[in-house]
């Protein structure tokens, strides 16, 4: 019989990797349009990596490409794609936006109680603007729980956030080079709007809350992406020792409108590790890849290494990946299935394993329906246990 040390600690282990989920989630490219031949982010995308405001090309595209249509067959897109389904017009210069997400989840790991609530997981309006060649770009929004890493305000509870917070400038006519100072999320991987995910979580680059303040240049042009970042520390952690300073990039080459592959690299230094309270020094290397080998189908995967030196701690080197496919069988309606894996690296540790069954309809202009049923074997040296949850949320944006 399991010992209830052994149920507690995989009971931690299962809200630590679910409970973000439910908090929020940033607004973010979806990396399945390499469908409709759109292997990079900045043509509809402010961010060079994807995300931030919505160009108004990005803006039509969304309508056009992305919601159930219903039957009409029109090539232009209509004023409802425009901010605030065109209630507000704004400034070419100016480029303003807003996420709201809404959900009803539920966890339950074996040998524990289940938990049910609602929960807002998003409520944020963002920005950019641009005089020449220089930009700006900011997020501020409001989380009634989690996401202290990103916050502003220091209570337990109800923080204002702000996810990511830039100074730029593009150094050419075309605005593929753009160098960056800021808050800003780690150029890594698969930008996934599934910020849970085992690779996300244990690289440590989600979209959620763990974006890091330093200097970044980033390429958007032709079939390259590619992007470089000195960090600094997220300077909304305290005290100092907790900051990790080092790098994060990735390089993406699309050989072909539908296949676009990449490879990530990191290190940092923390003089104390958030999770283990050491100095750590933390390395973290992969490869991914983007093919849709039909327009119908797009297949998403990841796999990066991870190693850790833990000062009086021992060294560990771990890994984590994901193989996902998206079926789109009628436009605006996405069926998802997920495999991941993951291994902390820790003595006598075995494998965990996810699989994620997803459904997303695109329903109507600037909203979403999403179920996700994700189902986890988490490995530890106590013997596995099988972890059931269930996500419903209603996505709006501005």
């Amino acid at each position: 019989m399991r010992s209830p040390r052994a149920i507690v600690w995989t009971v931690s282990v299962a809200l630590g990797l679910f409970l973000p989920l439910f908090c929020a989630s940033s607004a973010h490219a979806y990396t399945w349009m390499i469908r409709h031949g759109y292997a990079g982010c900045t043509p509809c995308h402010t961010d060079p990596s994807g995300g931030g405001p919505l160009t108004p090309y990005g803006r039509a595209q969304g309508e056009l490409l992305l919601q159930t249509r219903y039957g009409d067959t029109s090539e232009e897109a209509s004023a409802l794609a425009g901010l605030a389904w065109g209630t507000v017009h704004t400034d070419d210069a100016l480029r303003l936006g807003g996420d709201f997400r809404e959900a009803w989840f539920s966890l339950h790991p074996d040998g524990a109680p289940s938990d049910q609530r609602f929960i807002t997981m998003q409520a944020d309006l963002f920005g950019d603007f641009k005089i020449g060649r220089f930009r700006a770009e900011g997020t501020i929004g409001f989380a009634p729980t989690g996401d202290l890493p990103a916050s502003l305000t220091r209570f337990p509870e109800n923080n204002l956030i702000s996810r990511d917070h830039w100074l730029g400038y593009e150094l050419d006519e075309d605005g593929a080079w753009l160098v960056r100072a800021g808050r800003m999320a780690l150029p890594f991987g698969i930008r996934a709007i599934e910020h849970t995910l085992f690779a996300r979580a244990l690289t440590r680059t989600d979209v959620d809350a763990t974006q890091q303040y330093g200097a970044a240049l980033s390429l958007s042009k032709d079939r390259i992406r590619a992007e470089i970042m000195g960090i600094i520390g997220n300077f909304q952690l305290r005290p100092d020792d907790f900051r990790e300073r080092g790098y994060s990039a990735y390089l993406e080459y699309a050989p072909k409108n539908a296949l676009a592959l990449g490879v990530s690299s990191l290190f940092t230094r923390a003089t104390r590790d958030v999770v283990y309270g050491v100095t750590d020094y933390r390395y973290a290397n992969g490869v991914f890849a983007r093919y849709s080998p039909v327009h119908q189908l797009v297949l998403l995967a990841e796999m990066d290494s991870v190693y850790q030196s833990l000062t009086w701690h021992g060294h560990r080197g771990g890994y984590a990946g994901f193989l996902q496919a998206d079926v789109e069988p009628a436009q605006g309606i996405h069926l998802m299935a997920t495999a991941e894996i993951m291994n902390h690296g820790s003595v006598g540790e075995p494998p965990s394993y996810s699989g994620w069954f997803s459904a997303v309809w695109f329903f109507w202009s600037h909203m979403d329906l999403r179920v996700d049923n994700v189902f986890e074997v988490i490995g530890s040296p106590a013997g596995d246990t099988n972890v059931l949850s269930l996500l419903l949320q209603y996505h709006v944006y501005l």
